[in-house]
C-alpha cells in the first residue's frame, strides 16, 4: 500500500532566539521552549517513515536529533529552505516600516511583483518548492514523511496544493509549530489533497 499514497505532515520549526523579524535565510537557534513545542508537535507524526528538512539549522538539528530517536532516516532538502529576504534579513518589520514603508507595504501587497531589495523572487521561490514536492511524490516506498521547515514553505505548499496563487496565502496564520497534511495518492494519478492545517 505504501507505493500507493504519500502522506507528507509539514512541520513548521518552533520559536528562535532573537526578536520576532525577518529570519528567510539567516538562521538563528531554536530556544528551549522552541525545541520542546517542536518535540510535543513531531509526536503526532510519530509514525513517520522518514524525515525530511530545510538545511537550516533551526530545522536540522531537531530533524537529526528527532531521526535518531525514532530510528528513522533524515535527509535534507534545500528546495524548503525559508524565503531569503534579502537585505531585509535580520531586521524587524518596525525598523524597515520606518525607513522603506512603501517598499514593506508593497511587498505585504504584493509580494510576487515587490520583493525586498536583493530578495529572492516568488516565482524562484515557488518553482524550487515544486520542484521539492515532485521529488516527494516520487519517493518510492515510503508512505508517511514528516518535513520539517518555515512559515514561507507551508504557505507555498498550501498555495501549490490549492492551485491557488501565493498572494491568497499570505494573509494564512502559520504560527510556530504549526502543521500542514497533504496527501497523495499516487495510483489513482489525483491532484494532492489538503487534509489539515493548523496546530499539530
Amino acid at each position: 500500500m505504501t507505493e500507493n499514497y504519500l502522506l507528507l505532515d509539514f512541520l513548521r520549526h518552533g520559536q528562535v532566539t532573537g526578536v520576532p523579524c525577518f529570519n528567510g535565510v539567516s538562521d538563528p537557534p531554536l530556544t528551549d521552549a522552541g525545541w520542546h513545542a517542536m518535540t510535543l508537535a513531531a509526536e503526532k507524526s510519530r509514525r513517520a517513515d522518514a524525515v525530511v528538512t530545510s538545511p537550516l539549522g533551526r530545522c536540522a538539528f531537531f530533524a537529526r536529533w528527532w531521526g535518531r530517536g525514532a530510528g528513522i532516516p533524515v535527509a535534507e532538502e534545500s528546495g524548503f529552505r525559508e524565503y531569503d529576504f534579502g537585505l531585509w534579513e535580520g531586521r524587524t518589520a518596525a525598523d524597515i516600516m520606518a525607513t522603506d514603508p512603501q517598499g514593506l507595504s508593497a511587498f505585504w501587497h504584493d509580494p510576487a511583483n515587490h520583493p525586498p531589495p536583493q530578495g529572492e523572487s516568488m516565482d524562484h521561490f515557488s518553482n524550487r518548492i515544486a520542484l521539492a514536492l515532485e521529488k516527494l511524490a516520487n519517493t518510492p516506498a515510503v508512505g508517511h514523511l514528516l518535513v520539517i521547515t518555515h512559515g514561507g514553505v507551508l504557505r507555498q505548499v498550501a498555495a501549490h496544493v490549492l492551485n491557488r496563487p501565493f498572494q491568497a496565502m499570505w494573509s494564512f496564520d502559520v504560527p510556530l509549530c504549526a502543521c500542514l497534511r497533504v496527501l497523495l495518492l499516487r495510483h489513482l494519478s489525483r491532484p494532492p489533497e489538503l487534509v489539515f492545517m493548523g496546530m499539530a
